[in-house]
């Protein structure tokens, strides 16, 4: 195994990039250290797809410490089959994101690296978190750069497009926040796994699980909260684009993965036929 955190460098790396880009960022400079922070990101997560054990399905690279003891949440980290792909697949489209960008951007060229590199740490710090308040923190983290990509750079329609994303999304994030203080009272816990031993009541679940609903569905996004995907990709920059089709949409679908299949069984057969129909 690697002699240094694997998982926290992975995801910190890229926001120590867009620190030092607005520190110390010309546009010149900025695009070469989001290039080189891009490409060392992929270098330090070598490690998780060379050692990662495709035989076992529990968690690797798991990283625990304690982070607020007042209530029993720690800072935890860790991969598996789920979450390995979503990380190789934020590294690589963050560096194709660069790339493409290289030449098309003109305006503002130290935020709009920054922000890309701050939506790599959001990224890769969601599929590997193992709690549901960090996950929770990296949520909210990813906000803030797709708003700025679209709202700044984008076209003619980038405010409208930004502030509609933001509205669908918050309403959504608000809900998941409700559903994760009430699954804590609960449970006494967010480590995920300790939550899908827990035995939550089967109505507690049903109520649970829309809450958690109304968040996903904008990110996947679903029928009727789907509206904001067009007017984003039509305005975003190429780079907001790649990351929207890329990443972004499949976090929606990672979180009923993670959350909602193993914390919520009965909540899932209860659900399933109309989320098929929808």
């Amino acid at each position: 195994m690697t002699a240094y955190p694997v998982l926290t460098v992975t995801t910190l790396l890229p926001l120590a990039g867009a620190g030092a880009i607005l520190l110390f960022g010309g546009e010149r400079v900025a695009r070469w250290i989001a290039l080189i922070t891009t490409l060392l990101t992929i270098v330090v997560s070598a490690p998780l797809y060379m050692e990662f054990d495709k035989s076992s399905s529990a968690l690797q690279f798991v990283e625990s410490v304690a982070w607020i003891p007042a209530w029993n949440i720690d800072y935890s980290m860790g991969v598996d089959g789920i979450s390995l792909p979503f990380i190789f697949l934020s590294c690589l489209l963050t560096v194709l994101c660069v790339g493409v960008s290289w030449t098309a951007v003109h305006t503002k060229t130290r935020g709009f690296y920054a922000a890309l590199l701050v939506a790599e740490t959001a990224m890769i710090g969601l599929f590997a978190a193992a709690n549901f308040f960090l996950f929770y923190v990296f949520w909210e983290l990813m906000i803030v750069p797709v708003f700025l990509l679209i709202g700044v750079w984008g076209g003619p329609g980038r405010v409208r497009a930004a502030v509609k994303f933001l509205m669908f999304t918050l309403a959504g994030s608000v809900l998941m926040l409700v559903g994760m203080i009430v699954l804590h009272n609960a449970c006494g816990t967010l480590d995920f796994k300790a939550l899908a031993r827990a035995s939550i009541e089967p109505g507690h679940q049903a109520w649970l699980f829309a809450a958690f609903l109304a968040a996903f569905a904008v990110k996947v996004p679903m029928f009727p909260v789907h509206t904001w995907l067009p007017d984003a990709h039509t305005e975003a920059p190429t780079a907001g684009s790649v990351i929207l089709a890329g990443i972004l949409l499949k976090m929606g679908a990672y979180g009923f993965l993670r959350i909602s299949l193993p914390i919520l069984p009965d909540a899932v057969q209860l659900f399933l036929t109309p989320m098929l129909a929808v």
